[in-house]
Parts: structure tokens; sequence; C-alpha cells
């Protein structure tokens, strides 16, 4: 038998084989998760804040080196609320209406459109059964003119890391300086930040409104955060089933909850791989050699 042959056979041998070989974390995956946070909490007030996610990726799988990159998409409903004590019930008038304050509610999320859509990305390696996923938000900065922007929203286009609105009351007991041991807020001249005690923050600079507002709210744009965290999660493969990724991390003012599955078949196409999402995958990848 000639060389070639001989190879052509081997080589429609070992397709065959893996043809029939062990399932792969391959394709379609769906899952949900919750984060909650505390990220203000001092004697008389607790900020928390909360994201409730449904999210789905596409895991390009590389049998050579047992790993995989996820790429997908997620959408997360947030929600925030300050609490003080002793507060009564309020209503406060705002431009186009007013928002009610429950007893001692001090400060809550009052965008209408809670619901914010964003690309995922992340990196899966498996040894025998089980392994590890990771998984981020992706930063999507809004890069576009002004006009782009008012063309966009016209065809109903949202930027996904477009802040939302979270009102506090005005009251000097409410919006004064607020620190604890979780983080603290400022308020200066109508402009209120908050930054954890870990770096992050809570919301940006707001431009001075107290003076349209009549002194009764503040108005101030919060940031989506992510759901997840750079902590990898738990990979195994179900006896008779698919694969599937779960997470809990708890600490003293935050928790997360996230859990995967593989659903089989491409029943939806992975996002196209954009600058950000590679530079955030080179990052995830130096992160987890670096913990080797």
């Amino acid at each position: 038998m000639r060389f070639a042959n001989r190879l052509l056979i081997a080589v429609g041998t070992l397709s065959i084989l893996a043809g029939c070989g062990k399932p792969t974390p391959a394709g379609y995956w769906e899952g949900k998760a919750s984060a909650k946070e505390i990220p203000l909490k001092d004697q008389f007030r607790t900020l928390t804040r909360s994201a409730e996610t449904d999210f789905w990726f596409v895991v390009d799988w590389s049998p050579v080196n047992h790993t995989g990159v996820a790429v997908g998409e997620a959408e997360a409903v947030y929600d925030a609320e300050l609490k003080v004590d002793n507060l009564p019930k309020v209503t406060a008038p705002v431009p186009g209406g007013s928002v009610k304050f429950e007893p001692e509610v001090g400060g809550k999320l009052t965008e209408l459109d809670r619901h914010r859509k964003f690309p995922i990305v992340g990196l899966l390696s498996l040894q025998g059964d089980g392994g590890t996923l990771v998984l981020e938000k992706v930063s999507a900065p809004d890069n576009r003119s002004k006009r782009e922007k008012l063309d966009g929203e016209a065809r109903g286009q949202q930027a996904p890391d477009r802040p939302m609105e979270f009102t506090i009351r005005a009251d000097p007991g409410v919006s004064g300086g607020l620190a604890g041991s979780a983080g603290k807020l400022g308020y200066n001249k109508g402009k209120l930040s908050a930054e954890t005690a870990g770096g992050g923050e809570f919301s940006a600079n707001a431009p001075d409104v107290n003076e349209k507002l009549g002194g009764t709210v503040i108005q101030i744009p919060m940031r989506p955060f992510s759901p997840f965290n750079d902590s990898p999660a738990k990979v195994e493969k179900r006896p008779g089933g698919p694969y599937a990724a779960t997470f809990e991390e708890k600490g003293s003012n935050y928790s997360i909850n996230w859990s995967a599955k593989q659903m089989g078949g491409e029943k939806r196409a992975a996002p196209r791989l954009t600058p950000e999402m590679e530079r955030q995958l080179e990052q995830l990848r130096k992160m987890l050699a670096s913990k080797r």
C-alpha cells in the first residue's frame, strides 16, 4: 500500500475516533447570576445595591490545550436603596412629577429602565471531567459622537454602560458626609460621589441640580456594575448530562452567586470579538497564569 494511502487511512481513523471521544464543553451555554453588595454602612445609614442577571455565551473549544474562549451577552436588572434610621415617609417633587420615599428610605434607584445589556467574555479550562470558568463583564465605553448618540437613541439603541438615575433626599442627615467601614459618600455643591473601601466607585459626580429641584432631592448617575468577579467557577460534567458551572462567594458586605450549563447546539451566534474583548481576554490569561 502506498504511503499516501496509508496516511489518508490513518487520518480518517483519527477523525472517527475524535468524533466518538468524550463530550467537550464546546457550544452554547445559558446561566443566571445574582449579586448583592453593601458599599456603604455606618451606625445610621446602609446603602445596598443588587443585580439579577440572565446571560448566555458560546464556548470555542480547543481540544489541544483543553481550554475554551467564552463570548456572549448578559442582561441585568439593577436596584439600589439607601436606608436611614428614623426618616419619615415623604413625597418629593422632581422635574415632570414626584418621587415617593417610604419610611427610612433616604435614596433609591428611580431609573425607569433598569435593564442593561452588555457583552461578556470568559475562559474555560478542563482537567479530566472538571475544571474552571471565569466570566467578565466587558467594559464598553461609549465613544460615539453626540450626533451618533442621538441617532442611536432615535433607533432605540442604548449604550450598555449608560448610567442610571439614583435619587437621594437632600436632608442634611441623609446627604451629608456619609462614612462607614465599607466606604464613604461625599456631597459638595450638588455633586455626590461614593467609593467602597476596596476602591470601587458607586457613582460619578453629578451636575449641580440642587437649585433646580428646590433643595428637596439630589439626582445622581449610578453606573452599572458587574455581576461577576475574577474568581473562577467550578466546572463539572454531570453524569449522563452536559457540563455545568457553579459559583458562590460571600464576604462581609457582598455576595455573588451564578450558575450556567451547556445547552447544546448553536442557538445563538457568538458576538464578534472586539479589541476591548481581546484585551480583557489577554488580561484574564495573564491573571490565571499568575495564579498557577
